[in-house]
């Protein structure tokens, strides 16, 4: 594992009553120790999964994988400023790894898109206004910057359907032990795709050590074999089993009797 716990070491009581120091978890907040190289972090909308997560980025800095820096992104100030109060025990530095939630994908394929565009742009006025020399040799780098776009993400990542793009910048982006830190991936991905990215993702974790940690809401995402479910609820974190999760039970009972469990919609 990169991670091997967080811990909140000190608390603001000047700004109890802002985001995020008002949340309940972050007031219960004692520590998370990391046992396996996958981690989901599952519970309801405004639990502070996603809050716990951000902070984790920010505070290990690792890149956001969107069109922005990740000091940049203004929905990320306050997980910068919670990051700010963390102590976080590593058990392998790594400078690889990234930060992504699903609606970040379409800013990055727009930038690899216009970074595409850009290098035809600069070999167009090279092609027009080279004088002498050997044309192919000055054209050599930026032809060779533009296949290795090409080859690592495809030449257009918004003509592939979200959920072929999404796993296409997984597989193109994962390539190394490192800590990748990821929102909501199934927000993107149906549940086959779902099940490819998890084949994905123990294939990383088996071969390179990576170490994922992902806040979401599938129980097919959490049902990984080897993994560890910390639930957030009620102000609280704790380990689980991912049957015993809210998400699982009621996908459970809406499968097994739709007709029962739909009665008062």
């Amino acid at each position: 594992m990169i991670l091997s716990s967080i811990r909140l070491r000190n608390y603001p009581e000047d700004r109890k009553d802002v985001h995020p120091w008002n949340l309940d978890l972050i007031k219960n907040f004692e520590s998370i120790d990391f046992e396996q190289n996958i981690s989901f972090f599952v519970g309801e909308n405004g639990s502070g999964k996603s809050t716990i997560l951000e902070a984790i980025a920010a505070y290990t800095q690792v890149p956001l994988a969107g069109s922005l820096r990740l000091e940049e992104d203004e929905s990320l100030e306050s997980a910068e400023q919670l990051a700010k109060y963390l102590s976080i025990r590593y058990s392998e530095k790594t400078y690889h790894g990234f930060f992504v939630r699903a609606e970040d994908f379409i800013g990055f394929s727009r930038h690899i898109k216009r970074q595409i565009r850009e290098l035809d742009q600069e070999i167009k006025e090279v092609e027009e206004n080279h004088t002498g020399g050997d044309l192919d040799l000055a054209l050599g780098p930026l032809k060779k910057e533009k296949h290795n776009f090409i080859r690592r993400y495809s030449e257009d990542l918004e003509a592939m359907s979200h959920g072929e793009g999404f796993l296409k910048f997984f597989t193109s982006r994962i390539t190394a032990k490192g800590l990748y830190l990821i929102d909501e991936p199934e927000a993107a991905l149906s549940p086959a795709r779902q099940l490819s990215l998890l084949h994905m993702i123990r294939q990383k974790v088996e071969k390179n050590g990576a170490h994922f940690i992902i806040a979401t809401h599938s129980p097919i995402m959490m049902a990984v074999p080897g993994a560890e479910v910390f639930y957030f609820q009620d102000g609280q974190i704790n380990k689980v089993d991912y049957r015993d999760t809210e998400h699982y039970r009621l996908t459970k009972a809406i499968i097994n009797h739709p007709e029962e469990a739909m009665k008062d919609i």
